[in-house]
């Protein structure tokens, strides 16, 4: 388009150009690819256990329990990547719910998704880019960032456009997808050995009149995983080595 809203054909543009905003998905030869995430995604097998030694103090009323809890989640049957593509729509405003991508030409690193920007920004192209995000054509063809900028330098500019004589800032529209690859050959934290345990001593005390226990619970959880940054992304786990619980009732 020759603005932002509805899309208007500029006549006598070479196929070429079209061309630089038809991407194709992840196993495709012009791949625009977001910037990797992780997400969680579960499991289809776990494998939990729980041993428990209970020591009367005083008769049934109260007593002590001694327990160790050992549990892992992992995959068996699911360990193939799996993808999967949202339908077809029209790249405005589909793409501006994607997010951002990486675009380190500009001021700030990254860049809002939109057709334009994915084909300034993918692979390193050296496609100009005007402050509003579109790009630049001269003569039916687009112009790169050295050539904008040596006509910038001549100090002459068209008032209408803000660009140099003979330059107009256009935008790559049409329909655009998501494609999603689930990695799960590259899963984290998915493996048998990736257990998580708990040690620890429970107060119980059961109420006669109610016939439920009070559990004054004390854990210990020796492998207890600490929040850290993998491939420049924060992991929140959350995770404690002592906890103290109170709970009412035979299940926690």
């Amino acid at each position: 388009s020759t603005g932002i809203g509805a899309p208007a054909t500029i006549e006598g543009v070479p196929a070429g150009v079209a061309d630089l905003g038809v991407f194709t998905g992840v196993t495709g030869n012009n791949v625009a690819g977001l910037p990797r995430s992780f997400t969680s995604v579960g499991a289809d097998t776990q494998l939990l256990g729980n041993f428990e030694y209970r020591i009367p103090l005083i008769g049934n009323v109260i007593g002590l329990a001694a327990f160790a809890d050992v549990g892992s989640a992992f995959n068996i049957r699911s360990k193939g990547d799996q993808f999967f593509s949202s339908n077809f729509l029209d790249d405005d405003p589909f793409l501006r719910t994607v997010g951002f991508i990486p675009c380190p030409r500009l001021g700030s690193t990254f860049a809002p998704v939109s057709l334009s920007t994915l084909a300034a920004c993918n692979l390193n192209s050296q496609l100009a880019l005007t402050g509003n995000l579109g790009l630049v054509m001269r003569d039916r063809r687009l112009v790169t960032t050295q050539e904008l900028d040596a006509a910038q330098s001549l100090g002459s500019f068209d008032p209408n456009t803000g660009l140099p004589f003979g330059f107009r800032q256009v935008f790559l529209r049409g329909q655009a997808q998501t494609n999603t690859a689930v990695r799960l050959s590259q899963g984290l934290f998915d493996k048998l050995g990736d257990f998580r345990t708990s040690l620890g001593m429970e107060v119980r005390v059961q109420v006669p009149v109610l016939n439920v226990p009070f559990r004054l619970i004390f854990a210990y959880n020796p492998n207890a995983r600490s929040n850290q940054v993998i491939d420049g992304f924060p992991f929140f786990f959350n995770e404690k080595k002592r906890v103290i619980r109170f709970s009412v009732g035979r299940t926690f």
